[in-house]
This record gives C-alpha cells, sequence and structure tokens, in this order.
C-alpha cells in the first residue's frame, strides 16, 4: 500500500489547497473561468485532482459514487477492486451544498471536502450557516466513521475581489472553528 506523507486532516489540506488557489487566481485563464461555473468547476476539479495525486500521492477518480473526486490508495498498481478510500470531495456551485453534506455524512473516507460558494454579504454569517446544517446532520452522521475529518471551504459568491476563501472544519462536538490562513 502507498504510504501518505502527508496527514489527512482538514488543516494540511487547507494549507495545500488555498496556496493552489492563491497562486491559480492570479492567471487570467482562472479569473475568467471563474464567471462560468462550468468553467470554475472544471478549473478547481482539475486542480484538486493535482493535490490527490502529486501532494497526498493518491490515485484519483471522477464521479465515483457520485461523489465530484475521490482521492485513495490501493494495494497494488493493478487496482484489483482492493483500495481505500482517503478523500471525498464534493464541489457546489449553487446553494445545494448542504445536500452534500448529507451525501458526505454517509461516506466512509478520512477527509470530507465540501468546496462552495457563498455571499457573504448577506446578513446570517456562513458559520451560522454551517453549523445550522451541520446541526441538522447530527453527530451520529457526521461521525458515524470514528476519526473522520471535514472540511468546509466557501468562495465569495459574485466576484472573487470581494471577500476571500474561508475553510472551516468541526471537532467532535459538532461546533466549527474556522481555519485561518496562515500562507
Amino acid at each position: 500500500m502507498n504510504e501518505t506523507k502527508i496527514s489527512i486532516t482538514p488543516e494540511t489540506f487547507w494549507k495545500i489547497y488555498s496556496q493552489k488557489l492563491l497562486n491559480a487566481i492570479k492567471k487570467e485563464e482562472y479569473r475568467i473561468a471563474y464567471k462560468s461555473s462550468k468553467a470554475w468547476t472544471s478549473k478547481i476539479k482539475g486542480m484538486v485532482e493535482e493535490i490527490f495525486i502529486e501532494d497526498y500521492k493518491f490515485h484519483s477518480q471522477r464521479e465515483f459514487y457520485n461523489i465530484d473526486l475521490i482521492g485513495y490508495e490501493t494495494k497494488t498498481d493493478k487496482q484489483q477492486y482492493d483500495w481505500e478510500l482517503k478523500i471525498a470531495y464534493e464541489h457546489e456551485n449553487d446553494n445545494s451544498w448542504n445536500g452534500e453534506l448529507c451525501k458526505l455524512s454517509h461516506i466512509i473516507a478520512d477527509l470530507k471536502i465540501i468546496s462552495a460558494y457563498y455571499d457573504f454579504s448577506e446578513k446570517e454569517k456562513i458559520e451560522e450557516v454551517l453549523q445550522r446544517y451541520i446541526n441538522r446532520i447530527g453527530k451520529k452522521r457526521m461521525f458515524r466513521v470514528p476519526d473522520n475529518n471535514w472540511l468546509f471551504v466557501f468562495g465569495p459568491r459574485g466576484g472573487l475581489d470581494k471577500f476571500p476563501f474561508r475553510a472551516f472544519t468541526i471537532n467532535s462536538e459538532l461546533q466549527i472553528s474556522e481555519i485561518l490562513n496562515k500562507n
């Protein structure tokens, strides 16, 4: 089995993801793609797939289990249906990311990631919205798999220059905390 050299935590994934995201959005092609849900999703999935393959040394497959992207390890180079799911990633452009939260609560993976978008100028803070959805899903489903972790990434809806991307995780008591970017 491949040995993962980088730990699979929300903090380590966010560090890699946010750095690549910051580098990507400096490029004109990414800034143009951000204006189109389809183009942006394609760019982001490609970037995350690179993280899975290059940084984590995982195999990657799109739309498996109807999950946007998975990262997994296998005991042999010939997959032979003997693999272990490490990361499940969902990217959602519209406001239905809470459906992805429910779906991922049923998936066995070391790290479950939801990347979505929010209008940060709304009266209700994203932290409150996220906490409400997590509470609705509940501890039994959120931590059905012992020792799994969650990462929630929210980008600004309506333009890259208005607000920064933000990342959150949760503890075993379902309390969210922001992962501050140390880049």
